[in-house]
């Protein structure tokens, strides 16, 4: 080897050696402004949802002017922090800032774009945007069809509250009169209205196509899905939809599906897992499950394991399905007449399916602990189809994070928006329907439920000590709304419920 050729791969290695150097020193230097800028975001963040979001009734019923005032006042400390490192970030990532500013500036456009709404809500006055606020908003429409925008997570944020209000007044049209699943009908009539990217069209209508079989199930879907599978090109939407559908369709297939009521053209269904072996000399206990999901959403097929799990141990499991916000556009009133018309449903047809109908133990987490509750206390209100011989009593409660007020909660403000008396919600409002006599209630509460505030809890279970009824109230500290899912508690809410049934002779 010549010395030319040794001299020529010593200045090679040399300049490589140099080359990794300086980037590992920039990617260093990199990775330090990242965390030092994810530092800072996150302080403003917490400082921003300590304020917003308990202000939120106070700040959407301002007018407009002062609102609009508040919410500029609440975006300028991100934008200034971002600023703050736009030279910082330029030669490692000059696009990582101004797309940072696009989200933070979509992030509160979703505020502004929610103002009619929760103004209403909090007010009761139905206001529109002004025409220079709207005109601003409608420049986003254009990146309806930037594919690119697909992955981020704040625009497809505004994008889904654009399209929540616009399906709202959708929804109301005569043609949705029959369906069975209004909201996603209309949004998948407005899809094509607003994207005519292919890309971005097909990702919106899988994406609602998605939620809805997996918040609502896939009960009268069957012709929406053929379309979808027929249309869309995109092979991973298509696999992933038929995958669902098909697995949704065969949880139905091993267990019985009954009406227990047409309403409002409505068939709603009763679903019944029998034991293997049926014993006529010795009726089987029954329980009935109502799911959750701010009576917006909710599958019966959620239940299905629990149902199966019962039945397996002699038991009758049953899953109910109600009337739902976001499927048949109702409010709790009606779902809680189909609770208490789906425990008279068992009442009626114990012969059939060999009830014991002093064994019926009803339960629910949510928004299904608080319709739980109601087939208990809401005596007044009752579908006029019911047999009202028949009681829509259970003889067991138990509750998970349920809902015990709807008068006084700012999260449920949507149901008495129509309302002329907003102190009608009362009558479906558990703690004040409270009384003596109640059938035996378990109820179990997390101390860090952020959606039904743990004190509503406690206020329910001393009114209930007062009256003397028969319950028990368990506190678990530091536990979320869903303690039934979260592992950390789950097992105990678990052992509590079995050591519940067993003292009531259940087990």
């Amino acid at each position: 080897m010549t010395n030319s050729n040794i001299m020529r791969i010593y200045l090679t290695t040399l300049f490589s050696i140099f080359v990794i150097a300086c980037f590992g020193q920039s990617k260093q230097n990199t990775d330090s402004v990242r965390k030092a800028y994810d530092t800072e975001m996150k302080i403003i963040s917490n400082s921003f949802e300590k304020y917003y979001y308990p202000s939120r009734p106070e700040i959407y019923s301002l007018n407009e002017s002062l609102f609009l005032k508040r919410v500029d006042s609440l975006k300028q400390p991100f934008m200034k922090m971002t600023n703050k490192y736009v030279v910082k970030f330029q030669k490692s990532d000059k696009n990582f800032i101004p797309n940072e500013q696009r989200e933070i500036e979509y992030f509160f456009d979703r505020i502004i774009q929610d103002y009619p709404y929760f103004h209403e809500n909090y007010t009761g006055k139905k206001v529109k945007l002004s025409n220079s606020v709207q005109k601003k908003l409608d420049k986003h429409l254009q990146d309806f069809n930037n594919p690119t925008l697909l992955s981020i997570r704040d625009i497809k944020g505004y994008i889904e509250g654009f399209l929540r209000h616009k399906s709202s007044d959708e929804v109301k049209k005569s043609i949705y009169k029959n369906s069975d699943n209004k909201r996603l009908d209309a949004y998948l009539n407005l899809i094509p209205k607003y994207f005519k990217n292919k890309e971005c069209k097909e990702y919106w209508q899988y994406h609602y196509l998605y939620a809805h079989i997996d918040d609502w199930g896939t009960k009268n879907l069957d012709a929406i899905v053929a379309t979808f599978l027929f249309t869309c090109e995109n092979e991973a939407y298509k696999k992933t939809i038929d995958s669902m559908y098909t697995e949704s369709a065969n949880a139905r297939k091993d267990h019985l599906i009954k009406t227990y009521k047409t309403v409002d053209g409505y068939n709603l269904d009763i679903h019944i897992f029998l034991p293997d072996s049926i014993d006529k000399t010795k009726k089987s206990p029954v329980m009935v499950y109502f799911s959750g999901g701010s009576w917006t959403k909710g599958n019966p097929e959620w239940a299905f394991y629990g149902c199966d799990s019962y039945a397996k141990k002699g038991w009758v499991g049953v899953s109910v399905e109600y009337r739902l916000a976001d499927r048949h556009e109702t409010t709790p009133f009606e779902a809680v007449k189909d609770a208490r018309s789906a425990i008279r449903w068992l009442r009626m047809n114990a012969d059939t399916y060999n009830i014991d109908t002093n064994r019926i133990v009803a339960t629910g987490n949510s928004a299904g602990g608080h319709l739980v509750l109601t087939t208990a206390l809401a005596n007044e209100w009752n579908e006029n189809s019911d047999n009202l011989n028949y009681s829509a009593t259970p003889n067991l409660l138990l509750i998970n994070a349920g809902v015990y007020s709807m008068y006084s909660e700012s999260s449920t403000d949507w149901v008495t928006k129509d309302l002329s008396d907003k102190s009608l919600v009362k009558k479906i409002s558990p703690i004040h329907l409270l009384r003596t006599g109640l059938p035996p209630m378990l109820i179990i509460h997390g101390t860090n439920d952020r959606s039904v505030d743990y004190a509503s809890a406690k206020a329910f279970a001393a009114e209930m000590e007062k009256l003397g009824n028969d319950f028990e109230f368990h506190t678990l500290e530091g536990a979320p709304h869903a303690i039934w899912f979260d592992r950390r508690f789950s097992g105990k809410v678990a052992e509590l419920r079995k050591e519940f049934l067993r003292k009531h002779g259940y087990e």
